[in-house]
């Protein structure tokens, strides 16, 4: 009976199962009874596994072993349980984990997930994905020959993306953290190291080489809302009649918090020195002597402030009286001369006879 690769002897559970499939795929041949043996523990790990491991979302995907399928606002969000198979058959999907972190895929691609504990294992059989994990999160990625697992830097998070098309080309790039890359038949192990991305043929590390910018698996798929969210209030605008009903609030007087926590301006001194200028001949292989100290002058700027500061705030003097109005003397306007009476007229004289007028004329004579 040919002999198992010594990989398969290191792995337990779930790993396990994953290694004989990969060993199936390359070529190692088993008799029945050991076959049997081998994938009994299989089996019964699969069907006894009801963990939840996240939440599948995307538009042209097939998934085989799903717990069920929610609608939230609109889209259909598939429950994943450890040992469901996801298809795309093209586009993008995004599997939101329970422990934290997501995977994206780019398809075509084809890939099984399992989940032991808190440990996230994906057994990619083509396509791309794109890990975004945390640093409590255990994820592993299995190829045919390839063991692609994310290193986290400290406690940073992860984030890595692995591909592998039908053609046995792969491709690794560690965007944030390490990524290991472990060859399953002959235990060679090789780090690609942070902002790294390399490719590999037929599952060798010794084809490795370097490129750039041809593993990418960026998701654009909007995110649905998780459980007992608000739905998406959708603004209206308003109308004209409102608009102008609608005083818009006063502004504060209130300073600017910016304002107040800038620092005080503080003023430094300010050097100069003045010194002979340094020279340089070519035809001297000896450079010339430093300048004396004594031909070296240091100058300080600094501006003469007075004895006495006064602070506050100078208000301007009030505004002197208006002069006072004096009483000028005024002579009354003497009034005009009321007009005497006319003398009443005198009375008319009675005529004198003829014999009084002779007694008048007598009388003046004497």
């Amino acid at each position: 009976m040919p002999s198992v690769p010594k990989t398969l002897h290191m792995r337990s559970g779930s790993q396990l199962c994953l290694q004989l499939a990969s060993s199936l795929r390359i070529g190692v041949r088993l008799s029945g009874c050991t076959l049997a043996a081998l994938l009994s523990p299989c089996v019964l790990a699969t069907q006894a596994q009801s963990e939840t491991v996240g939440r599948l979302e995307g538009d042209a995907i097939a998934v085989k072993g799903a717990v069920g399928v929610e609608v939230e606002n609109g889209r259909s969000i598939t429950l994943l349980a450890s040992g469901s198979q996801v298809t795309v058959k093209s586009g993008q999907a995004r599997v939101t984990l329970a422990e934290g972190g997501e995977i994206g895929i780019c398809g075509p691609a084809h890939l099984s997930l399992l989940k032991s504990g808190n440990t996230v294992t994906v057994a990619l059989d083509y396509g791309r994905v794109h890990a975004k994990l945390d640093r409590a999160v255990p994820l592993t990625v299995y190829t045919p020959l390839i063991v692609a697992t994310p290193v986290a830097i400290g406690d940073a998070p992860r984030d890595a993306t692995v591909g592998f098309e039908a053609s046995g080309t792969m491709c690794v790039l560690a965007s944030r953290g390490a990524v290991r890359l472990e060859q399953q038949l002959t235990g060679q192990v090789l780090l690609v190291p942070q902002a790294g991305e390399v490719a590999l043929a037929e599952g060798q590390l010794d084809s490795l080489r370097e490129t750039s910018g041809s593993c990418q698996c960026e998701v654009q798929l909007a995110r649905a809302a998780p459980p007992g969210s608000k739905p998406t209030e959708i603004s209206v605008p308003v109308s004209a009649d409102l608009a102008k009903a609608v005083k818009p609030p006063e502004k504060s007087a209130r300073p600017d918090p910016k304002e107040e926590m800038k620092p005080p301006v503080i003023e430094e001194p300010i050097y100069k020195v003045l010194m002979p200028a340094l020279t340089f001949s070519a035809a001297s292989p000896n450079p010339p002597p430093d300048p004396s100290p004594q031909v070296i002058l240091l100058v300080r700027r600094v501006r003469v402030r007075p004895v006495t500061v006064y602070r506050g705030h100078v208000k301007a003097p009030p505004p002197p009286p208006p002069p006072p109005v004096l009483a000028a003397t005024i002579t009354p306007t003497p009034a005009p001369p009321t007009p005497a009476a006319p003398p009443p007229p005198a009375p008319p004289k009675p005529q004198l006879g003829l014999v009084a007028r002779m007694k008048d004329f007598f009388r003046k004579l004497w």
